[in-house]
């Protein structure tokens, strides 16, 4: 499929919790689009990183702060995708470090950590066509768009998938902290379509979120 007729790059928001398949259906739905698809989450764990290989504490307010304000995010997409370069580095291979799943909702928790990342998001949409997936695309990065869809699955399946793919990580507990954070808390966007995915192939998934598009007038071709 490609896309034939619309506004000015487009952005479809694929949000939800962690373990619902939001990153490969993402790229999924981009591909059949002709889209850029592009992980928020990628860029939150670059920083994460970065901030943890220079000492930063999520709990030390003065020295984040620092941080983000000397902070450098570029990038680039290479095969569909955006690639995110944090002070010039490209950060890729340790996006699944386990230091970095163990502290990442701790920043992400802190109102200006959040709010430095916002505007690299945003000026994506300003640059192309665009297919994003996250915890707030929908609600904060862009609330505006026309085109959500917020995944979910039943708790026992999503810890199910996370152990699939032997990650150490228990689903209540980072949902509670999603939820719960200050800013821009994890919820069903005003407006969004929301897809079980529960008992549902990956194919199953991209194909009820193309259905949809197409209910809603978005105009794309075989």
């Amino acid at each position: 499929m490609g896309f034939v007729c619309m506004d000015n790059h487009p952005v479809v928001s694929i949000d939800g919790p962690a373990a619902v398949g939001k990153s490969t259906v993402s790229r999924a739905v981009a591909r059949h689009l002709g889209f850029m698809f592009v992980s928020s989450g990628e860029l939150y764990r670059a920083v994460t990183w970065t901030a943890l290989e220079s000492g930063i504490s999520a709990e030390s307010k003065e020295m984040l702060s620092k941080f983000l304000f000397q902070l450098r995010i570029s990038s680039k997409f290479l095969f569909g995708k955006a690639i995110f370069l944090v002070n010039g580095v490209d950060c890729a291979v340790h996006l699944s470090d386990t230091l970095v799943r163990q502290y990442i909702s701790r920043f992400s928790r802190v109102p200006e950590f959040r709010r430095v990342l916002l505007e690299p998001l945003r000026d994506l949409g300003r640059r192309l066509p665009l297919v994003m997936e996250g915890r707030d695309i929908g609600s904060v990065v862009f609330p505006e768009t026309p085109y959500k869809f917020y995944l979910d699955a039943s708790e026992k399946e999503r810890q199910h998938r996370r152990e699939m793919q032997g990650i150490i990580e228990v689903i209540r507990e980072r949902d509670q902290l999603d939820s719960t954070r200050e800013i821009a808390p994890l919820i069903v966007p005003v407006g969004a379509w929301l897809v079980d995915t529960t008992h549902l192939t990956r194919e199953e998934v991209v194909q009820q979120i193309l259905r949809l598009l197409k209910i809603q007038g978005f105009h794309f071709s075989l």
